[in-house]
């Protein structure tokens, strides 16, 4: 007890040491002229950095040196021995050099210090920047600039030529560039915007935003979301636990994500998005698209070209595509409408629905029902589930077990072939009356009925018909087991 009542007025002491602090300021001033397009470098660590340009062949620098110390001697002994190192050559380096830092007794740092530079110099000056534990600011610049930072925001605005920027540990923003930028940074944010060339981006651990960026865009992210808008040339976007956006692209896009959201708006050349466990959204691809994704949702419209999509374990939703689609889904149903071209399915364990198809519909299914209308031919194969072609103006071949088939032929003037099996349910087709097909026509434990006069060659029998209506012309081949055949007149 006697050592705690007499530890604790030390330790009081102490503490109002440490908390009573000193401050000392002093100043740094100077100008420097460089010959045209002399580079200027500084090397620096805590403290900021503001840099701005005029069109002349000065540079100049003022600095703010700020020390706190436990005494005011000790914070102005330690200001006036900060240096700034002024190297003027072929090119003008600037560094600061800081004393060493003594330690207290609890190894604390007795001294604590920045130094605040601002800079003007030459706008058409090539710029070397290297800090830390500060931020950076830098406008104007008209040449090629490397700019490296750490725990600190990076911010350019305003310049041209190429810029190479760098951060850890804080954001980054780039406002308007007439040339080409590249941005590296962990753990940190990034905005650029207004960029007349091509931008490349790599970051960790944060938001990505882009927009307005003319000559192509390329981001390497994860663990943060991406948006890019109203940009151009080729697009190229890897990220990983975020979702990615891009709108209003004038080229061509690639997307490749894991565990994150797809979403692509106005694309004016191709599209490629990827991804797994995120859903994908898409529309206004001016050219093909190719969607690949595992257990997502993938839905999208006003494709320019072609079409293809592989996905599982979720559903696909797409319409309005100019040429062929094709979609491969495991174990999701599959929901397509108004396509140019022809359309090819494979799933299983969903159910298809296909509507106004230019071309053939071509579907593989497995436990799935198929429902289709206004296509121009169809080839379906399915089991377990009931298949309907209402309105196809080509060649129908469907294969199924255990569930109902009706198809409606939209055909007048003429035929195309017909062949249909199923078992265990209905099988139904519907025809125009100026129909022209040789039926052979056979089931079990069912019936065949028909609205058309049939003229029959050889015995009749009402489970196995081999007869002929109207001319002929083509071949109908019409097979189910545990019941019934039906060919009925169109009420269309």
């Amino acid at each position: 007890m006697i050592r705690k009542t007499k530890f604790l007025p030390l330790a009081l002491l102490v503490a109002c040491s440490a908390f009573s602090r000193d401050e000392y300021t002093r100043n740094f001033d100077k100008t420097i002229a460089v010959s045209s397009g002399a580079r200027v470098l500084l090397e620096h660590k805590f403290g900021d950095i503001v840099i701005r340009t005029h069109p002349g062949q000065d540079v100049n620098i003022h600095a703010e040196i700020r020390v706190s110390a436990s005494d005011a001697q000790q914070a102005k002994d330690f200001a006036d021995h900060v240096e700034i190192l002024v190297e003027p050559s072929s090119e003008l380096s600037i560094r600061t050099r800081y004393p060493e830092v003594r330690r207290s007794i609890f190894g604390l740092h007795d001294v604590s210090f920045s130094v605040h530079y601002e800079l003007t110099v030459p706008e058409t000056s090539p710029l070397e920047v290297r800090n830390s534990f500060g931020s950076v600011s830098v406008t104007g610049v008209r040449a090629n600039s490397e700019i490296v930072n750490s725990h600190g925001e990076l911010v350019f605005h305003d310049g041209r030529g190429y810029q190479h920027l760098a951060n850890s540990f804080a954001r980054i923003e780039v406002l308007n560039n007439q040339g080409d930028v590249t941005v590296e940074t962990n753990n940190g944010a990034v905005e650029v915007s207004d960029v007349a060339g091509r931008l490349v981006v790599r970051d960790r651990f944060a938001n990505v935003t882009v927009a307005r960026v003319t000559k192509g865009v390329s981001v390497t992210n994860s663990n943060g979301t991406v948006q890019v808008t109203d940009s151009g040339g080729v697009g190229e976007i890897r990220n990983s636990f975020g979702n990615v956006s891009a709108r209003n692209f004038r080229g061509d896009l690639t997307i490749n994500t894991t565990n994150g959201a797809v979403e692509a708006d106005n694309v004016e050349g191709s599209a490629d998005l990827n991804t797994t466990f995120g859903a994908v959204r898409f529309t206004g691809i001016g050219k093909e698209a190719s969607i690949r994704a595992n257990n997502s949702k993938i839905e999208g419209s006003h494709v320019g070209s072609g079409l293809a999509v592989v996905n599982s374990f979720g559903p696909v939703i797409v319409s309005d595509v100019g040429r062929d689609a094709r979609v491969e889904s495991g174990n999701g149903s599959v929901t397509i409408e108004k396509v140019g071209g022809s359309v090819n399915i494979r799933t299983s364990f969903g159910a298809v629905q296909a509507t106004n198809i230019g071309g053939g519909l071509s579907v593989q299914d497995s436990n799935g029902s198929v429902h289709a209308s206004n296509v121009k031919g169809a080839q379906v194969a399915t089991s377990f589930g009931s298949v309907t072609l209402d309105g196809v103006s080509g060649a129908v071949e469907i294969q199924n077990q255990n569930g109902a088939v009706e198809a409606s032929s939209t055909l007048r003037g003429g035929c195309e072939p017909i062949a249909i099996r199923t078992s265990f349910s209905t099988l139904r087709v519907h025809l125009q009356s100026d129909a022209s097909y040789k039926v052979l026509a056979k089931t079990s434990f069912g019936k065949i009925r028909t609205d058309f006069p049939l003229s029959v060659s050889g015995s009749i029998s009402d489970d196995d018909v081999d007869g002929v209506i109207g001319g002929g012309r083509c071949e109908m081949r019409l097979t189910d087991n545990n019941g019934p055949i039906e060919i009925l007149k169109s009420s269309q």
